[in-house]
């Protein structure tokens, strides 16, 4: 071979070798670089595996009034007609009750009088019985008839009050202050008692009604905080009640939650953070310290030398911003939380913050 080619050939190959030993340098140079990053410290937290299961709004108070006579209907109050307790919501035909009411009440007039009458004689008798025996057998005759007398009158008393009481229930009166939300039947329809006639629902006393199924009741405690949200909305709610029997079919038992959200309308959907587990205690993160690769989940966990160290992790339950990390990691260690898309095992970092938090 030449002189000539055998320097090229040399050449090239101290070339190669320059560049092989320029590029295993330049990682730990790279590593060598500090990375701005900022800090935070995991912490420990007692959380609970939760569910968001649906409820509504509903009234605390929503009847269904109904008919108590049989008549006629005369007049009905409309849909969204606003009432306060008391106010007449319908009334029924009260012609043939106000007749039977005044038949009762002349039937009264004669035992009245009668019965005046016997008394009377009663007294007179009782002064003459002390005279003579055929006055005293008298006596115990119209004593006998005033006692009749009494115990029919009595009866009579007794039949008007319920003619009273069912002429009265030809008007029908709000039980609460409410709105009506339906007609089951409209002016001029015969009635018969136990009819539906209208919905009155009160709503300003509203409450949240849930329904949970039989692994989260014994979680559910007097004191307890339920998350409530919609689609744009978010708020709290505290346990009024619960039906501690389950349903048959669906095994499901009813929670009932006060809450304070204006907005929310009687018949509106909410969804509730219900607790599906007893409360324990782990190790949580912010979820900006995760590195989520396409394998696995991670964090970077900052020593006392300030150098980036790759922990492997598995997340769990979630709690606000925080999430559960299963791992090699203890509360009160140092993670990242900005910065850490640009970090490598080993690599050195500048803390630019270092945020507790609460």
């Amino acid at each position: 071979m030449p002189p000539i080619e055998k320097n090229k050939q040399t050449i090239v190959k101290i070339v190669f070798v320059l560049l092989g030993v320029f590029f295993s340098v330049m990682p730990l140079a790279q590593q060598n670089d500090s990375v701005p990053v900022n800090v935070t410290e995991a912490k420990e937290l007692e959380v609970f595996a939760k569910s968001w299961l649906p409820g509504t709004v509903m009234g605390r108070f929503d009847s269904r009034i109904a008919a108590e006579v049989e008549g006629r209907l005369m007049q009905l109050l409309d849909v969204g007609d606003r009432v306060k307790k008391g106010d007449k919501l319908a009334s029924i035909e009260a012609f043939t009750l106000s007749l039977h009411v005044a038949e009762m009440e002349a039937e009264i007039l004669p035992k009245e009088a009668r019965m005046d009458f016997l008394q009377r004689e009663v007294k007179r008798l009782t002064m003459l019985a002390e005279q003579n025996n055929a006055a005293k057998n008298r006596l115990d005759e119209v004593s006998s008839q005033f006692k009749q007398t009494k115990g029919e009158l009595k009866v009579a008393r007794a039949r008007l009050a319920q003619s009273r009481d069912q002429l009265a229930r030809t008007s029908l009166y709000a039980p609460f202050d409410g709105v009506v939300t339906e007609r089951y039947k409209s002016e001029g329809e015969r009635v018969d008692r136990g009819d539906q006639i209208i919905r009155l629902v009160n709503t300003d006393d509203l409450e949240i009604q849930v329904r949970v199924p039989q692994e989260a009741i014994n979680n559910i405690h007097s004191e307890e905080k339920f998350g409530v949200k919609d689609q744009q909305l978010f708020g709290s709610a505290s346990l009024r009640t619960y039906v501690p029997v389950g349903d048959q079919l669906s095994r499901l038992y009813e929670l009932r939650l006060t809450f304070q959200q204006p907005e929310w309308m009687s018949g509106h959907a909410v969804r509730v953070s219900v607790p599906m587990s007893r409360p324990r205690k782990v190790v949580v993160v912010p979820r900006d310290a995760l590195v989520i690769r396409q394998k696995n989940v991670s964090v970077f966990r900052i020593d006392e030398n300030n150098i980036a160290e790759f922990v492997a992790v598995k997340t769990g339950l979630s709690e606000g911003d925080f999430i559960e990390v299963i791992g090699d990691l203890k509360a009160g260690e140092r993670v990242v939380v900005r910065g850490n898309e640009r970090l490598r095992p080993g690599q050195k970092v500048t803390i630019q913050s270092n945020s507790v938090q609460p």
